[in-house]
């Protein structure tokens, strides 16, 4: 199947993994790109020093195109990509910056020939990524794990596309061909997928989480408004995750988040703050609450998704979980979705009423 995002990124299938932090492993990177789709390392969970070790594995077991997804407000961005540009990684994909910090991103990128994808969750952001030179926007559903928006991709995308020349890729509820062909009906030019990855025998999401997944319902999430639109997050619904939506002010998780934030990334409380003042400034950035509950959930992230601790913390996840029932190999899950995407598309039009 070819799209414009094919064609643009050199793949096989207009599909692309999710930036999904702690989730998105080398490994995982390359099983998705081998596939024909394209593999999405998130970086803002690491150090420079893990980056580029990470880069130069997914190079040893891939010759194929690779994306890392960063988040331009967060403490270690400007170091991550110091090494990302030196490493000259085909593709950038950012979220959550402000032009002053994108618009040299994006210069540097071009440089060497590289492209970049900017994920937003807004309609206006998507017009101004353009504007500064992105390849292609990401667009976020309210459908979608962690911080999709209050618009629902089935509005989203038909919005976007009207409003921007570049290629289109939609997040937020995608997990089979069927999807991928109303997405591309609906003028996006491929899909992006993270908690349907999720489900895969390469991700190293403990088993207990997928042995839950495939036995939910789209009713077993719920939304946790935090006041931006960009950063409201769904969450699997447990005890845990409907304590959370009482909260008012979570303060001694925040504080316990931050220090395991400041340890893992190996950054000065300086760094922390200076970081916490840019995001609030920023183009869909978090303001203080919102960094509060963020770095609150950060610090149960290992023992709630690798450990499969439930009483840990909450654990943000997709309304598709509902569709999911199997844990197949990524290169199976991306050539399945492709083939049923063709297949509905050429069978379509059966439906309509001669």
């Amino acid at each position: 199947m070819k799209t414009r995002i094919t064609e643009l990124f050199n793949i096989k299938h207009p599909i692309m993994l999710a930036g999904m932090n702690w989730i998105t492993q080398p490994e995982m990177v390359a099983a998705v790109c081998n596939a024909g789709g394209l593999g999405n390392l998130a970086i803002s969970s690491h150090t420079p020093e893990n980056l580029r070790r990470d880069i130069e594995k997914i190079r040893e077991l891939t010759d194929k195109p690779f994306a890392i997804n960063q988040i331009l407000l967060s403490p270690t961005a400007k170091a991550n990509l110091e090494i990302v540009i030196e490493e000259k990684v085909p593709i950038v994909n950012y979220t959550l910056g402000r032009p002053p910090e994108i618009t040299p991103l994006i210069q540097a990128v071009h440089k060497y020939g590289g492209k970049v994808i900017a994920t937003v969750a807004i309609v206006k952001h998507a017009v101004r990524a353009e504007q500064l030179g992105a390849d292609a926007v990401n667009i976020t559903g309210h459908e979608a794990a962690g911080h999709g928006g209050y618009a629902t991709s089935i509005v989203l995308i038909p919005l976007v596309s009207s409003s921007v020349k570049i290629p289109v890729l939609a997040a937020g509820g995608f997990f089979d061909g069927r999807g991928l062909a109303a997405a591309l009906v609906l003028g996006a030019d491929g899909i992006t997928m993270g908690t349907r990855f999720a489900v895969t025998k390469e991700c190293r999401l403990h088993d207990h989480w997928k042995e839950i997944i495939m036995k939910s319902s789209e009713q077993d999430t719920i939304y946790l408004d935090v006041g931006n639109p960009a950063n409201n997050e769904r969450l699997f619904k447990n005890k845990r995750a409907e304590a959370e939506m009482k909260k008012k002010f979570p303060v001694i998780g925040a504080f316990t988040g931050a220090m395991e934030t400041k340890r893992v990334l190996g950054i000065s409380w300086w760094t922390m703050v200076r970081s916490g003042f840019s995001s609030a400034k920023g183009e869909g950035g978090m303001n203080l609450k919102e960094q509060l509950r963020y770095a609150a959930g950060t610090a149960s992230a290992n023992k709630v998704m690798f450990e499969g601790d439930e009483n840990a913390g909450v654990f943000t996840i997709g309304q598709n979980i509902g569709g999911i029932r199997d844990i197949p190999t990524c290169r199976e899950l991306v050539e399945r979705v492709g083939a049923e995407a063709e297949k509905v598309l050429k069978s379509s039009s059966e439906k309509i009423l001669k």
